[in-house]
């Protein structure tokens, strides 16, 4: 290795030690609201605005812009600890990272607002998921139509994480002209853009803290495509598949490793500190109970190994492996839901009566076995993978 390849990696990994300890200092401030943001389903602001404060918000954009130009493993790391603090949280800042992420790489002219973001003053997030499109989560049936005015949107995108919270969003839409729900273009809409307007409640089992609600395209005008289309009529679907989703796997696995670390955590801390009242002997002493937490060890560390080998690949070879990025997200949302539930099994009914927090986490977790592309889809996209068959 030349002696500038070494220091350049040397700068990188300093880079990433410093986004991590940062990410690490405010855990436990980040876990602090947890429960609180669970219990209320109320939105996480006070999480927000303090990555903000530490300049986490810019994480992936480089430091001309105000961000912190980290690697695909320090992002990942740092993920993995805002999401076991608080999942909410975590889903809000992957959604944030995406969109920003796409903004930068996409649509030039946008500075300001990408200034914005890095240093926390401005939320993103991405609107591209619809009703009815199931495993399809890349296809849409909202439109774009041509006027004398400009372009004008109708339709309607579900599951919007940020809700009416957020500053800006990244939607999909179908192309002008185009019948063909895969053949998309991007824009991004201001949170006080005409005819947008947001429906519903968020009352998921978990991730209570997301305000996933609906958003509703009425006559929405885009009168000039150039500050506000992403890339170029019908690129959309190159975008999504090119930038938003490999980011998309690889920070939602980051969040549900978290979620399984944070589950098995606290099972280990109730099985060290706990005694049968009866016999006065410690759980800890029970063979079966150190079994469940080695399995729970286990699990998590083989998700975590995936991932982390999946992002320094991405850093080492420039390029994300989407197949591999498939696997990690798999991987990730069923270990959480399978340590949740073991750790559930481990702690008793003191973990179900909500005294613990692993009940929050074991419905946290459900929501990424469902939350596009769902791990039906992952499998299938995996196997065709696998079969040398193409994957859409």
């Amino acid at each position: 290795m030349s002696p500038s390849i070494a220091a350049k990696d040397s700068t990188a990994d300093l880079v990433a030690a410093d986004v991590v300890a940062t990410t690490s200092s405010i855990a436990a401030r980040l876990a602090a609201t947890a429960g609180e943001t669970d219990a209320k389903r109320s939105f996480p602001r006070e999480n927000i605005k303090l990555l903000g404060e530490k300049g986490l918000m810019g994480m992936l954009l480089p430091e001309k812009l105000g961000g912190l130009n980290a690697s695909a493993l320090a992002f990942a790391r740092s993920v993995q600890i805002i999401g076991g603090s608080c999942a909410s949280t975590g889903m809000v800042f992957v959604m944030h990272c995406c969109a920003v992420e796409t903004i930068f790489r996409h649509q030039p002219g946008q500075e300001k607002l990408l200034k914005q973001a890095a240093a926390g003053e401005h939320l993103s997030t991405l609107a591209c998921s619809e009703r009815g499109s199931g495993a399809n989560f890349y296809a849409s049936a909202s439109t774009s139509r041509q006027t004398a005015c400009g372009i004008e949107l109708n339709g309607a995108k579900s599951f919007v994480t940020s809700g009416a919270l957020a500053d800006s969003y990244v939607v999909s839409l179908r192309a002008l002209g185009s019948e063909s729900s895969i053949n998309t273009t991007l824009y991004v809409l201001e949170k006080d853009t005409p005819g947008m307007e947001f429906s519903g409640q968020w009352d998921g089992l978990g991730l209570r803290g997301n305000s996933s609600i609906v958003m509703n395209l009425k006559d929405c005008p885009v009168a000039e495509p150039g500050t506000s289309q992403v890339g170029a009529q019908g690129q959309g679907f190159e975008i999504e598949m090119s930038t938003i989703l490999p980011r998309f796997l690889l920070g939602t696995a980051a969040v549900y490793n978290g979620i399984a670390e944070a589950a098995m955590s606290a099972s280990i801390e109730h099985v060290k500190s706990r005694e049968l009242t009866h016999t006065g002997e410690k759980l800890n002493a029970m063979p079966v109970m150190r079994n469940k937490i080695a399995r729970m060890k286990v699990a998590v560390a083989a998700s975590v190994a995936l991932m982390h080998a999946a992002a320094r690949s991405w850093d080492e070879s420039g390029a994300a492996d989407l197949v591999s990025l498939l696997e990690v997200k798999q991987m990730a949302c069923r270990t959480a839901v399978d340590v949740a539930t073991l750790a559930l099994e481990t702690c008793g009914g003191i973990a179900y009566s909500g005294a613990l927090p692993i009940e929050r986490h074991l419905r946290d977790a459900q929501a990424g076995v469902v939350m596009a592309p769902t791990s039906d889809m992952l499998l299938d996209l995996i196997g065709r993978a696998a079969l040398d068959m193409p994957l859409m």
